[in-house]
């Protein structure tokens, strides 16, 4: 069975990369914006009536948002989507339109 991953808001991502293991990152302190950018599309799919054999299966894509990022002990992949869209209203300087 795998560990418990760890639950904590989006806008705490920034501090929660700092550490690993309950000890500081070696290298100093890691600048989320500033590793490099991936993303992936994933399907998340729905069948319109699962009791028929031959019902239509929909699917919409989910974009989703990662960054590598690098310490003294190599690199580290973290998922950023929820982050990157608390960002962009930032930089925009808005919500929603």
């Amino acid at each position: 069975m795998t560990p418990p991953c760890r639950v904590f808001p989006a806008s705490q991502l920034e501090s929660e990369i700092q550490e690993t293991h309950g000890k500081s990152r070696k290298g100093g302190r890691v600048d989320l914006s500033a590793c490099e950018l991936f993303s992936m599309v994933q399907y998340e799919c729905q069948i319109d009536r699962p009791e028929i054999a031959d019902s239509p299966v929909r699917c919409w894509p989910v974009q989703r948002w990662f960054r590598r990022c690098q310490d003294k002990k190599g690199s580290f992949m973290v998922e950023t989507t929820i982050w990157e869209g608390n960002n962009k209203v930032k930089r925009d300087g808005g919500g929603a339109t």
